[in-house]
C-alpha cells in the first residue's frame, strides 16, 4: 500500500517508477457491513453559516494528484493484450469496439489512454474512493479508460480485463462502473449489471495465474465480459459485526471548508478509502456522510489537504483506533507539495 501520489505532471513522472502492485487481503465473504439506511439530508450537506462552500471546484482545484495515463495503440477487429506498467490487463476481442450509434468498428487504429489506480494514496490523489451505496468496499484495483479512434471517442461493447493481485484469492469480487457526475466530483460506484452482455462470467470466481518465461507467476483476477470504459473497479463488499460509528474531524476555522478542503478516512488493512462529505461551519467540523458509520475498534488514518490561497496545507494522523463518536483534531500547516507527496505515499 505505499505508493505514490501525483500532484504534477513532472513529480508523476518521476514517481511512477516507484509504484508497486495493490494488496487484496482474503477476506470472507460473509463479512456483511450493517449500516444504517441513509436518510433523506442530502450527501454534501452544510450546516451554520460560513463561506460558500462550492465544492464543484475541488476537482479542478485538485486536478496535480491525479495519475498520468498510459498510451496504447491497438487495432480494432483483432484480439490483442495490453498491460499496464502495474499489471493491468485488457483482452480485446474483433467485436470490442463500437461508435456512438452502437456501430461495431471492425478496422482501424484505436487509442487507448488507462490511469492504474493501485493503493489508497491513489485513490485520494484521483478522488476516487471506495464506496458504494453507503457501504465500504474492498478494492482489489482501478483504472480510468478511455478509447478513441481519429480524436473521436468510442465505446466499449465488450472486452476482457484482468486486476493484477499479489498473491491467489477465493473471495469473489465484482465490477464496478464509476462516474463523477455528482456535484464534488467524487467518483461514485455502482455494481454492474450483470444481465447486460454477461458483465461478469462464472469463470470468474477465483483468480487466474500466467506464468512467464522466467517462471514467475501472476495472479489476476479476471472478468472476461466488461462493457464499459471510464472508471471501472474490481471489488466488493466489507463488512464487520462490530458497533458503527461517525468519525469527526474539526479543522481549524471556517477557512477550512468544502471548498478547499478534502478530509480521507483510509483502511489501510483492506485496501480502502472514504472521504468526508458533511461539513458545520458553526462548528468547522467534517463527518462521514449521512448513513455511513464504521465499525468501532477498526484502524483507521486520516489525511487532510487544502488548497487555499495558492498554498497547500496538510494534516494526517496514523494508527487511529475508531471508539464510539471519536472526534479528530486536524493541526493544518503549510507543506510543499513534496512533503505531502512523500506522507501521503506512506499511508
Amino acid at each position: 500500500m505505499k505508493n505514490i501520489l501525483q500532484f504534477t505532471s513532472i513529480i508523476g513522472a518521476v514517481l511512477a517508477l516507484t509504484f508497486s502492485s495493490c494488496h487484496k487481503p482474503d477476506y470472507k465473504s460473509s463479512n456483511v457491513i450493517p449500516v444504517s439506511v441513509p436518510t433523506v439530508t442530502p450527501t454534501n450537506t452544510v450546516t451554520g453559516t460560513g463561506p460558500s462552500t462550492d465544492k464543484t471546484k475541488l476537482n479542478e482545484l485538485f486536478g496535480g494528484l491525479k495519475t498520468m495515463s498510459q498510451t496504447f495503440t491497438v487495432s480494432a477487429g483483432t484480439y490483442q493484450t495490453v498491460t499496464g506498467n502495474n499489471g493491468t490487463r485488457l483482452n480485446f476481442y474483433p467485436n470490442s469496439f463500437k461508435n456512438a450509434s452502437g456501430t461495431v468498428i471492425t478496422s482501424g487504429s484505436v487509442v487507448i489512454t488507462m490511469k492504474e489506480i493501485k493503493t489508497v494514496g491513489q485513490m485520494i490523489a484521483n478522488r476516487a474512493t471506495t464506496t458504494s451505496g453507503g457501504k465500504l468496499l474492498t478494492s482489489g484495483g482501478e483504472v480510468y479508460i478511455t478509447a478513441s479512434q481519429s480524436g473521436t471517442e468510442v465505446y466499449a461493447n465488450k472486452y476482457g480485463i484482468g486486476f493484477q493481485q499479489s498473491a491467489p484469492s477465493a473471495q469473489r469480487m465484482a465490477l464496478f462502473y464509476g462516474n463523477t457526475s455528482n456535484a464534488d466530483s467524487i467518483t461514485t460506484w455502482t455494481v454492474a449489471d450483470t444481465t447486460l452482455g454477461g458483465t461478469l462470467s462464472t469463470s470468474t470466481t477465483t483468480d487466474t495465474s500466467i506464468v512467464d518465461s522466467f517462471g514467475v507467476i501472476t495472479y489476476y483476477h479476471q472478468f472476461d465480459s466488461c462493457t464499459n470504459f471510464h472508471w471501472i473497479n474490481c471489488d466488493y463488499f466489507y463488512g464487520s459485526s462490530s458497533p458503527l460509528t461517525d468519525v469527526s474531524v474539526v479543522v481549524p476555522d471556517t477557512s477550512f471548508n468544502q471548498s478547499n478542503t478534502e478530509v480521507f478516512v483510509v483502511f489501510p488493512s483492506i485496501t480502502a478509502a472514504t472521504h468526508m462529505t458533511q461539513y458545520s461551519a458553526s462548528t468547522h467540523t467534517f463527518d462521514l456522510s449521512s448513513g455511513f458509520h464504521v465499525p468501532v475498534g477498526m484502524t483507521i488514518e486520516i489525511a487532510v489537504v487544502t488548497n487555499k490561497g495558492g498554498n497547500w496545507y496538510y494534516y494526517e494522523q496514523t494508527g487511529i483506533t475508531t471508539t464510539s463518536g471519536i472526534s479528530l483534531t486536524a493541526s493544518m500547516s503549510v507543506q510543499s507539495l513534496s512533503y505531502i507527496l512523500a506522507h501521503i505515499s506512506a499511508l
